[in-house]
């Protein structure tokens, strides 16, 4: 304790010197002038003089001579640290993530849009792409949401939700277009033709075919040749998963500004 003490008044003693070395008040000169007013007596507001008012040198002086005895007291630098390095700020955990409003109503916005991707939720939250990532990738972080690339989109779903690798797909799909209208156009009317979707839904045919072609690499739709027509059909499992939470889904409805029925106390599945 003694040796900490000399080491501890050797450092304190150099400290001062140094701030005596440095340029400033203490080494300038003074020139002593005769008072040649007679003082009138008046009484004069004293201005506040803050820690950042002050020159450089006594900042760090100040600096020095609060954090020094710490240095010899862990204790007493985990105490200041704890005190000065938050500011009004706390850490984010799996248990508080939710707890901010706006993360709380874009976490309620992913349980009733499966699927949806940062543009639909910046239509619905009303929030901006850098606000929105910052807040996603936090929710995404602690584990509250799980983030799915499909078809160079990326698709959130809650993770107290369970969708299969097919539906997951699926979701997202629904939410752009044209995906959406020939989905819910093969739901209405099974076996249908690429003439009959073009007639109805008003799609070039290559357009057709190019979506056609990927949802039936993805296990979406199946194809069946008819003659010299080819006739499309929802595969079971996605027929009867669109049936389950879509029901009849308007096509002029604009994608993202509705919600899906999503189920309840599932989780998501990442494949």
């Amino acid at each position: 304790m003694v040796r900490w003490s000399r080491i501890f008044s050797i450092l304190l003693a150099a400290v001062a010197l140094a701030g005596l070395a440095l340029p400033g008040t203490a080494t300038a000169g003074y020139t002593v002038e005769p008072v040649t007013e007679e003082y009138p007596g008046e009484m004069h507001d004293f201005e506040e003089n803050t820690f950042w008012d002050l020159p450089p040198r006594v900042m760090l002086l100040n600096f020095i001579l609060l954090v020094l005895p710490a240095c010899f007291f862990p204790g007493e630098l985990f105490y200041i640290l704890s005190v000065l390095l938050p500011f009004g700020f706390r850490r984010i955990t799996k248990r508080t993530v939710l707890d901010d409003d706006f993360r709380s109503d874009l976490y309620r916005q992913i349980v009733a849009n499966p699927g949806a991707g940062a543009g639909e939720l910046s239509e619905l939250t009303g929030a901006s792409r850098g606000r929105l990532r910052y807040h996603l990738d936090l929710l995404i972080r602690e584990g509250k949401v799980a983030a799915v690339d499909h078809r160079n989109r990326t698709g959130h779903f809650a993770r107290n939700q369970r969708y299969t690798d097919l539906e997951q797909r699926i979701l997202i799909s629904l939410q752009e277009e044209p995906s959406r209208t020939i989905l819910t156009h093969l739901l209405e009317a099974p076996d249908t033709t690429r003439s009959d979707v073009a007639e109805r839904l008003g799609l070039s045919g290559p357009t057709i075919s190019r979506h056609m072609q990927e949802f039936e690499a993805e296990g979406i739709v199946t194809a069946e040749r008819d003659g010299r027509f080819v006739r499309y059909r929802l595969f079971g499992g996605a027929r009867e998963f669109l049936n389950r939470y879509t029901g009849d889904l308007p096509v002029s409805r604009h994608p993202g500004t509705g919600s899906y029925p999503a189920a309840k106390g599932h989780e998501v599945l990442s494949g």
